[in-house]
């Protein structure tokens, strides 16, 4: 199956349901999967009028909205490659890309015009200009143009936290395998209503949050913006059942949850750490949602679950919702992978662990020297695979070998199948005992200190001394707006671990740290701003 089947079928079974939705003004434009299917066949006429041919790349520069699902789909169909860029990029960042991939197209929002300005040699696509494409009597024309399988589907630019971008090659058929394995462990279809929020360019959103829902007849509503009353609106007003969010999101939720109950007195305090304690004791998700229907009801009341990616969640901000009657799924991948490799599910979530294998996918861990077994690098292997880097063999072969893909993560996996991660190959810090440290575990504790807003942990290189070579852990800390944080505090923690694991040094950042788009934050950048390369 190809990405045009998934047209086709998609707009032919649920050409009556809502395919996209977005608020405007007071009230959603709404497009039917007829309708959307209606304009993907005109954009890809109009591509093709304008002589895109098979495997030329085309680019989308533009925020999440309909148009953007329409275009990609629209590429996609003529055998085109689809290049989704970052709205939150640079011109001076986004010019590369276009020269990198030869782009011969451009499909941009008024934002993305704004980027670029006018000296472009690519053909442009206004967004607003797809509404008035000519209607299209026919589908045939489509047929004409051979598209197969194994046929280039996207260039995804990641990069990542470090390092120059690279461009992920991913298949029509490494893109619909992850759709269908997906689809075959969640129960979703047309009852369903998906928030669209984390930035359609990166891989997550793009499987998970648009191509999944759309081949199984759900609705998709994009948000209007990511400010945290606008999403609640959004929920409210359409009555959205699933969304995937990075764990901010979530604790941010969790944290305006708990803030509200205790502006309401003590005695709402009392009656709600009561209902937890119920909660806890009958762990019925359809009891729980009863118990808490006033929180369900500040979410529109009919969310089934929340699934959370691009970085790891606290454990707690998990258990915080379960208590409430929400789940939150905790899936596993890279864009490599397209993205999705392991995830929870609402009938198998196990708190911690990314979950198991999606079908199709085999993972394994790689022992690594100076870890400790059962703990190596995480590898996968199946039909989601990239077939490389685009135009860069040299970067290819260092994580595709002999048909697996070497990830970068750290992990093990249980007797039950569940992979967990505890940590990234090039964040380990290496000790002068020459024990391994994993940040994120240090993040976890420190993040739980009063007034911190975030957390960095890096290693820096000792430059003297007789550990001269190795490196030593230096936490560092961003306040809660206006509170100052105790350097104390963080050095008590020092006392609860192992001595290979304490902080050698702490430091205290005032300005936000820098984060990619799915809000991972840059270390290597941090360590360059904060002079510790």
């Amino acid at each position: 199956m190809n990405l045009r089947n998934l047209f086709f079928q998609s707009a032919l079974n649920y050409k009556d349901q809502t395919a996209f939705q977005i608020k405007q003004g007071k009230t959603y434009k709404k497009f039917s999967y007829s309708e959307a299917g209606q304009k993907i066949l005109s954009l890809a006429d109009h591509l093709l009028s304008l002589g895109i041919k098979k495997g030329d790349c085309v680019a989308i520069l533009s925020e999440n909205r309909p148009e953007w699902a329409i275009s990609y789909l629209a590429i996609a169909s003529i055998a085109a490659v689809v290049v989704p860029l970052d709205i939150m990029l640079h011109k001076s960042d986004i010019l590369p890309l276009l020269k990198d991939c030869g782009a011969k197209a451009i499909i941009l929002s008024s934002r993305g015009g704004e980027i670029l300005g006018e000296e472009l040699n690519q053909k442009r696509i206004k967004i607003e200009s797809i509404e008035s494409l000519t209607e299209i009597k026919s589908a045939e024309f489509l047929n004409q143009i051979p598209l197969q399988a194994d046929d280039l589907a996207a260039i995804l630019y990641t990069s990542g936290t470090t390092g120059s971008p690279k461009g992920v090659m991913l298949s029509h058929k490494n893109i619909m395998s992850n759709v269908l394995a997906v689809s075959e462990i969640f129960s979703v279809g047309p009852k369903d209503n998906f928030l669209s929020i984390l930035p359609l360019h990166h891989a997550f959103e793009a499987t998970a949050g648009f191509l999944c829902p759309f081949y199984n007849g759900v609705c998709i509503t994009y948000a209007e913006s990511l400010k945290s009353y606008n999403l609640l609106a959004n929920m409210k007003e359409t009555g959205v059942t699933i969304m995937c969010g990075v764990p901010l999101l979530y604790k941010l939720f969790l944290d305006g949850i708990k803030r509200e109950v205790e502006a309401k007195g003590r005695g709402m305090n009392v009656l709600f750490n009561l209902l937890l304690i119920l909660a806890r004791i009958i762990p019925l998700q359809s009891f729980r949602r009863k118990l808490f229907s006033t929180v369900h009801k500040s979410f529109g009341g009919r969310v089934r679950f929340w699934v959370s990616g691009g970085a790891a969640i606290d454990p707690e901000v998990i258990k915080g919702f379960s208590l409430l009657g929400i789940p939150i799924l905790q899936g596993y991948g890279l864009t490599e992978s397209s993205p999705i490799l392991n995830c929870n599910t609402p009938k198998c979530n196990k708190v911690g662990s990314v979950g198991r294998n999606i079908p199709g996918v085999e993972v394994r861990i790689e022992p690594r020297h100076g870890v400790a077994i059962p703990e190596g690098e995480v590898l996968a292997r199946g039909p989601s695979i990239m077939s490389g880097y685009y135009k860069r063999p040299d970067i290819t072969s260092q994580v595709l070998k002999d048909g697996w893909l070497y990830t970068g993560d750290i992990g093990r996996i249980d007797s039950k199948g569940f992979l967990y991660i505890t940590g990234r190959c090039k964040d380990v810090i290496v000790t002068g005992s020459g024990v391994n440290v994993f940040p994120e575990e240090l993040e976890f504790l420190l993040m739980k200190v009063k007034d911190v807003k975030d957390v960095c942990v890096v290693g820096a290189k000792v430059k003297d001394g007789i550990r001269a070579g190795t490196e030593q852990v230096i936490a560092i800390l961003v306040p809660e707006e206006g509170k100052e944080i105790e350097e104390d505090d963080i050095y008590a923690l020092n006392g609860k671990l192992p001595e290979f694991k304490r902080i050698a040094r702490v430091i205290i950042r005032k300005e936000e740290f820098p984060k990619t788009t799915t809000r991972k934050i840059k270390k290597y950048q941090v360590k360059k701003e904060m002079g510790l390369l």
